[in-house]
């Protein structure tokens, strides 16, 4: 399976206070990025892992590949692919926010309604996690394993 997470408002504090997750390399990620993850994440991925799944990320954000690979680097999650806004603009014919089918993800997890109606609109799947649901990577795993 391969399952792909949004950013701002589902992993990175965007307008939200959620915890945070504590680094893996900690100085490199003082030195090297002004964002973190949201608490629960690297369970959350390291869970999918064990499980043989593919790990994406799947954002409107004109971050690079790059600066999102590295930001979960810092971390210690190794990711499969990144669908930023740039790349979505190139590959993607779906006139929708995002597209997953498009990438052949299973499934996005992402904090937008929006999406969600788009997902049903458009064929595919969307589990929706608010920012402020302290138990989001629950919601997510139970949701994961009932596949």
């Amino acid at each position: 399976m391969r399952l792909a997470f949004d950013l701002d408002n589902t992993l990175i504090r965007c307008g939200y206070d959620f915890p945070l997750e504590t680094p893996q390399r900690r100085i490199l990620a003082r030195l090297l990025s002004n964002e973190q993850l949201r608490h629960g994440t690297k369970a959350l991925t390291d869970h999918c892992r064990q499980r043989g799944w593919e790990v994406w990320v799947y954002t409107t954000s004109y971050r690079s590949a790059w600066r999102i690979r590295r930001l979960f680097w810092l971390h210690g999650i190794r990711l499969d692919g990144v669908v930023n806004q740039q790349r979505h603009n190139r590959e993607v014919k779906a006139h929708c926010t995002k597209h997953p089918p498009s990438f052949s993800i299973d499934l996005l997890i992402d904090d937008s309604e929006g999406v969600r109606i788009e997902g049903e609109r458009h064929g595919f799947q969307v589990l929706v996690v608010q920012p402020e649901n302290a138990l989001w990577a629950e919601k997510v795993r139970a949701s994961l394993d009932s596949l």
